[in-house]
């Protein structure tokens, strides 16, 4: 847990958008990339949807947030060449100080993070992260493809206690998770409202 650490230190958060069929979901990965304070939107393929902060698919609320700086929307024609990049920001980059030893250490690769349901996935209550994340969705209809997964470190679950299908909006899934990895960056101690009862 990073103990509520702050400013350059916290565990920063990305979120890299491939194989999402409706430009509705697009939009609505990234205005909730914003909201939780992405600095990076790392973008494979997706031809058919413009980024750029004059074209007509980028949501109207991120047009000045885009052209100015503020997020910024890397793309990439394939995903292998994405993860490649993704992977090597902070190696050799950004130096952090370790709190305990009082010495310089390089900050950690970027994690990639499917959500995903699957038998080596960690449910996103028990907090799996590890210093700076991406995560990466899988697709509306089928999930997450093979190379896909063969990309990610790791994945995260979301609980599900009905007896329906298992599977949540692609937008909302991310919101679940984008949130509570928020909310362990800034040091909450969110197991502990959920304790309560």
């Amino acid at each position: 847990h990073p103990g509520g650490q702050s400013g350059d230190d916290k565990p920063k958060c990305y979120l890299i958008i491939t194989n999402i069929s409706k430009k509705p979901n697009v939009r609505s990965l990234l205005l909730l990339a914003a909201a939780f304070g992405c600095a990076k939107v790392f973008v494979a393929g997706q031809k058919k949807f413009d980024f750029s902060a004059e074209g007509r698919d980028l949501p109207h609320q991120l047009k000045a947030t885009v052209r100015n700086g503020q997020m910024d929307i890397v793309k990439f024609d394939r995903l292998d060449e994405c993860i490649s990049h993704v992977k090597s920001i902070g190696v050799g980059d950004d130096e952090i100080e370790e709190e305990d030893a009082g010495r310089r250490q390089q900050r950690k690769p970027i994690r990639v993070l499917g959500v995903e349901i699957d038998e080596s996935s960690k449910d996103v209550e028990g907090e799996p992260f590890e210093g700076d994340t991406a995560f990466m969705m899988g697709n509306e209809g089928q999930g997450m493809n093979e190379k896909q997964m063969s990309l990610c470190d790791g994945f995260v679950k979301i609980a599900q206690y009905g007896g329906g299908t298992a599977s949540l909006n692609v937008y909302v899934a991310a919101s679940i998770v984008m949130h509570r990895f928020h909310h362990w960056a800034r040091g909450d101690d969110v197991r502990r409202y959920c304790d309560t009862e």
